[in-house]
């Protein structure tokens, strides 16, 4: 019945097979035709014990998840509906992005945890995803949004903020928030980058416009500060391997602090290939990142809800289990191990 499920063409077939058995042993399904058949298999194993265990095989990635006890998205964001909430003009959600939303999405894909980034459109608002962690505990660390505005005392709203004392344990660092003319490395910033550090926050850096415009800036913050952990969102915006900022990333894996994200593949997929699911600009960068990095410095993440109108949640959190030559427990770390690890005692 197993060579029949594989060698089978059907556009959705899905079956499964009961096995018993005594002693312990392994079942091992081997990488076959790569696209002709529709079918994309990796390698596999899986421990049979005593009792029935049920192996399904559906089409295409499916086979390919990996065996993480926990898959963590990075990346994401959520945001109350217009209706109950009160937006500045300008600053309405393009699309629908409640936590119960994601929570829905997150099921149906085996996902059971995330990092949800404190969105633009809620400014320094910190109060809805602190109501999300209270409603949902054990399924989320939460990243704040720094305030390096010169009216604002940015250090003193990080400290209330960060936990112990608050609810959250990474920051992210919006270059496009600081004053005109101002870099990330005037004196807020580096009081804001410090208490990270001090506090154990990860640092996340969204470089929208090209980590050349803000790579010295970085660099600088963690030769002066390297006991604060960093995380690099979205490949760096790097738009594929020939991309002339690829080189600025790849180069910040000397610094030990830092861990990259592989997140938001549709907003990097290069136009020369194609751009759609599963993103196959990517890969080479993936793989360029294991190489330089380490898996167990890179996380994925969804970008959710922006994800849902492009290649969906479900098919999103399938896209490492397509790149070719990782071993499973790169995709572990990738898929959760990684950001576990960075956060421990976070997901439960």
């Amino acid at each position: 019945m197993l060579q029949q499920l594989l060698s089978s063409s059907s556009s959705s077939y899905s079956s499964s097979i009961a096995i018993a058995g005594r002693s312990r042993f392994k079942v091992v399904v081997e990488k076959c035709s790569r696209r002709s058949s529709g079918w994309y298999l990796c390698r596999r194993s899986a421990d049979i014990t005593r009792k029935t265990v049920v192996v399904n095989a559906t089409k295409s990635s499916s086979l390919m998840t990996s065996s993480s006890k926990k898959v963590l998205d990075a990346h994401l964001h959520v945001w109350p509906a217009p209706g109950e909430y009160s937006y500045e003009e300008g600053k309405v959600p393009p699309v629908p992005g409640s936590v119960e939303e994601l929570m829905q999405l997150q099921t149906e894909s085996g996902v059971s945890g995330a990092m949800i980034v404190q969105p633009i459109n809620l400014l320094f608002d910190h109060a809805y995803l602190e109501k999300s962690l209270r409603k949902f505990p054990g399924k989320f660390v939460l990243c704040a949004l720094a305030n390096p505005s010169g009216d604002a005392n940015g250090e003193k709203e990080l400290e209330k903020l960060l936990y112990p004392t608050g609810a959250f344990k990474a920051v992210r660092f919006n270059p496009g928030l600081w004053p005109e003319n101002e870099k990330m490395t005037n004196d807020i910033g580096k009081a804001m980058f410090r208490l990270c550090g001090e506090k154990d926050a990860v640092v996340g850096f969204m470089c929208f416009h090209g980590i050349d415009k803000s790579y010295e800036e970085i660099c600088e913050l963690m030769t002066e500060f390297p006991k604060t952990r960093v995380l690099i969102d979205h490949f760096g915006f790097a738009k594929g391997a020939n991309d002339p900022n690829w080189r600025k990333v790849l180069s910040l894996a000397k610094f030990p602090q830092v861990s990259v994200k592989i997140s938001a593949q549709f907003r990097v997929a290069t136009s020369s290939e194609k751009i759609d699911w599963p993103y196959e600009s990517t890969f080479e960068q993936v793989k360029d990142l294991v190489r330089h990095f380490g898996a167990e410095r890179l996380v994925w993440g969804s970008d959710f809800p922006f994800v849902v109108n492009e290649c969906g949640y479900v098919k999103a959190s399938q896209i490492v289990n397509e790149i070719e030559d990782l071993t499973e427990e790169e995709r572990d770390l990738i898929l959760g191990g990684s950001l576990e690890k960075m956060f421990p005692n976070s997901f439960y």
